[in-house]
């Protein structure tokens, strides 16, 4: 499982370091971009601020419990814009900044606040139990809902995504933390994914973003 990802790592130097991140995701970003940027017409809208992309079906398949036990996909959240977070409970920095920021994104919608999904998906389903993972979306607000796979549900959660998640124990091995992708996965009102968005998050322009998305006609 996650120790197995932990070897992998240290067969690579430099990648659970901590500009990893970077290291892993900028290329698949600029992969991506150039991929949906051939051969589109001169008169096309302005560009996203994110990085655009098309005819990937990360997720689509996956059904995931929410921390009530229910079960959830992304049909569920049809003609609502969905943003994909992995994160978990005890994270120290990233989540909780990101989280926050997605939050003030969702006041800044308005009138249109309610049509923004964010679905935060554990890597750490060992110690974020149901309860534990529902007051931490709470902290968010209403738009935020935890999901939990089983711990065995995983590695193959992580990889329908192509992100990653590294256990890395503590000096003196008696605690972990987790080293996994910010990635944001940004779906449209159709479930079509649209964007990745990399924190930390240019708040003006990420909710420009979804502002657009929200408007555009289905």
């Amino acid at each position: 499982m996650l120790e197995r990802r932990a070897e992998a790592c240290n067969a690579l130097p430099g990648a659970c370091s901590g500009g990893w991140r970077t290291w892993l995701v900028l290329p698949l970003l600029s992969l991506l971009a150039a991929c949906t940027a051939a051969d589109s017409p001169t008169d096309s809208p302005p560009a996203f601020y994110a990085t655009e992309v098309s005819g990937i079906d990360y997720g689509r398949s996956l059904v995931l419990n929410d921390s009530q036990g229910q079960p959830r996909r992304l049909e569920d959240f049809r003609d609502q814009i969905v943003i994909v977070f992995f994160g978990f409970t005890s994270c120290p920095d990233v989540c909780p900044t990101t989280l926050m920021r997605l939050r003030q994104a969702q006041q800044a919608l308005g009138e249109d606040a309610e049509r923004l999904q964010v679905l935060l998906i554990t890597v750490d389903p060992e110690r974020d139990t149901a309860e534990r993972l529902q007051a931490y979306v709470n902290n968010f607000g209403s738009a935020f809902i935890g999901l939990r796979p089983a711990p065995e549900e995983l590695d193959r959660v992580v990889a329908e995504f192509r992100a990653i998640a590294v256990r890395v124990p503590s000096a003196d091995g008696s605690d972990y933390t987790i080293d996994h992708s910010a990635t944001l996965y940004v779906y449209d009102r159709r479930n079509r994914l649209r964007l990745l968005a990399q924190p930390p998050l240019d708040f003006e322009a990420f909710t420009a973003d979804l502002r657009r998305l929200v408007r555009e006609e289905t």
